[in-house]
C-alpha cells in the first residue's frame, strides 16, 4: 500500500503512512508560468492499493488532485482511495435560485467517477460521520469533532459548549454528551451579506470554560463577535475549536477576544493542534 499526499496535505499523509506502515508515495508537482499544473508520480504503483490525501481549498488544489488520481490509475494502481480532509464547494448543497450550479454534487460526482472510494472529514452539509449518500453519490464522512472535544477535555476544568448559531447546535450537543457537560447556542440574525447580530439569550456561563465549536471558520468575524458577547457573561475562559480553519483574515483577529484557538490539520496552519490522522487511520484499518 502507498499513501500519497497532495501539496496541501504532505505532513498529514506522512503521518498516516507511518501509522498504517505503508510506503510513502513520491510525487513532484509544479506550476507552469501560465498557471497550469504539472503532476508526476515517481513510485511504482502498478497493482498496488493507493490512498491519496489532499485537502481541496482552491481551484489549483482541485486540478492537482484530479490529475494525480488519474495518473495513479494510468500507472496501473489496483485501487485509488481519495481522502479530502477539507473539500471546498460543499456549501452549495442545495439550489436556492433557479439556474444555480449545484457545486457539491458536481465536485463529488467528479471524484466518485475518478476514485474507487471517496472520504471527507466533516463535510459541510453533514452533521454526522459515517456512510453518506448525496444525489446518488456514496462516500464516507469522518468526524473529527470528538478529537477536538478530547483536546479541550484534557485542558479545561469546567467546559460549557456553545454553538455560534442554531445550525451548528449538533456539534455542541455531541461535544457536551462526550464530556458530560452543558451546551447551548447563540442567536444569530443576518443583517446583510457581511453583517450579523449576535445575542446570548438566557445563558449562564459565569466561571465556566466556554468552548465555541464549529465545523468551519472562514473569516472569523462571527466567532469574534460571538466571543465578545459571551465575554459579557464573565466566563473563566473563552476557547474556540473548529475542524477546518480557513482563517481568511488571519488569526490575529482573535487576539484579545479568544483565550485559546484550536483547529485540526485538515488545513495546515499555526493552530492545527489536533490531527485528523487517527480518524483516517481508523477508517482504513476498518
Amino acid at each position: 500500500m502507498y499513501v500519497f499526499g497532495g501539496s496541501k496535505s504532505v505532513g498529514l499523509a506522512w503521518d498516516v503512512s507511518k501509522a498504517l506502515k505503508a510506503d510513502v508515495g513520491k510525487t513532484a508537482v509544479k506550476t507552469f508560468p501560465d498557471g497550469e499544473k504539472h503532476v508526476m508520480v515517481n513510485s511504482n504503483v502498478s497493482g498496488s492499493e493507493c490512498i491519496l490525501i489532499q485537502s481541496v481549498k482552491s481551484n489549483d488544489d482541485l486540478v492537482e488532485l484530479m490529475l494525480m488520481i488519474d495518473c495513479l490509475k494510468d500507472l496501473g494502481a489496483h485501487q485509488v482511495h481519495t481522502v479530502m480532509p477539507y473539500l471546498a464547494y460543499m456549501r452549495q448543497d442545495k439550489v436556492f435560485s433557479h439556474g444555480e450550479a449545484l457545486s457539491a454534487k458536481t465536485i463529488l460526482k467528479v471524484f466518485d467517477e475518478l476514485s474507487d472510494s471517496v472520504t471527507t472529514i466533516n463535510c459541510h452539509f453533514l452533521n454526522e460521520g459515517g456512510d453518506a449518500v448525496y444525489n446518488n453519490i456514496g462516500f464516507r464522512n469522518l468526524n473529527a469533532i470528538p478529537d477536538i472535544v478530547d483536546y479541550f477535555g484534557k485542558k479545561l476544568g469546567n467546559p460549557f459548549f456553545v454553538a455560534p448559531d442554531k445550525g451548528s447546535l449538533a456539534f455542541a450537543k455531541t461535544a457536551a454528551h462526550q464530556l458530560d457537560c452543558e451546551f447551548d447556542h447563540l442567536s444569530k440574525t443576518r443583517l446583510s451579506g457581511s453583517e450579523v447580530e449576535i445575542e446570548m439569550k438566557d445563558m449562564n456561563v459565569k466561571g465556566l470554560d466556554v468552548v465555541i465549536l464549529d465545523d468551519i471558520i472562514s473569516t472569523g468575524g462571527t466567532i469574534v463577535e460571538s466571543a465578545k458577547v459571551v465575554r459579557k457573561g464573565r466566563p473563566a475562559s473563552i476557547n474556540v475549536g473548529c475542524v477546518h480553519g480557513l482563517f481568511l483574515n488571519g488569526i490575529e483577529i482573535f487576539k484579545g477576544s479568544v483565550d485559546c484557538l484550536v483547529a485540526t490539520d485538515s488545513i495546515e496552519n499555526p493552530v492545527s493542534k489536533v490531527s485528523c490522522m487517527d480518524a483516517i487511520v481508523e477508517e482504513f484499518k476498518r
